[in-house]
């Protein structure tokens, strides 16, 4: 049996997906990009911009990622226009100067080399973040 929070979470959720797919659509025609076009620049198969911008499909961070450089935005503008009503789980979204400040520690971290040094920097961000006092 599906519970109550479950099946609203659910109902958020493909609200959400909805939401970011109405604002990829709307930039990508903005910018006269085809979705096989778009589908192509960020490697993704075949439909995928189709299926995100008709929310049947949901958008991983990366590919979020991914899209706001193929349409020159930042990841927060797919995010602009939610509603911050309380039953909205996806309020407590990060500042636009949060995901800026990701989006550069991203970048420098894949431009690191050697693969050991980002497995430790990534062991050493989970040491840091650890709050229960136990090695991650």
């Amino acid at each position: 049996m599906i519970s109550k929070n479950n099946t609203l979470q659910a109902q958020a959720s493909a609200a959400f997906d909805r939401h970011l797919g109405r604002r990829l659509a709307r930039r990508r025609r903005e910018l006269e990009k085809s979705a096989a076009d778009l589908d192509m620049e960020i490697s993704a198969s075949a439909g995928s911009v189709a299926r995100f911008e008709s929310g049947r499909q949901s958008i991983t961070a990366a590919q979020l990622f991914a899209l706001s450089r193929a349409l020159d935005v930042p990841p927060p503008y797919f995010f602009e226009g939610l509603s911050a009503s309380s039953k909205n789980p996806f309020r407590d979204l990060p500042s636009a100067e949060s995901i800026a400040a990701a989006e550069r520690f991203l970048d420098y971290y894949f431009n690191i080399p050697d693969a050991r040094v980002r497995r430790d920097i990534l062991g050493l961000l989970k040491a840091a973040a650890n709050t229960d006092g136990e090695a991650a």
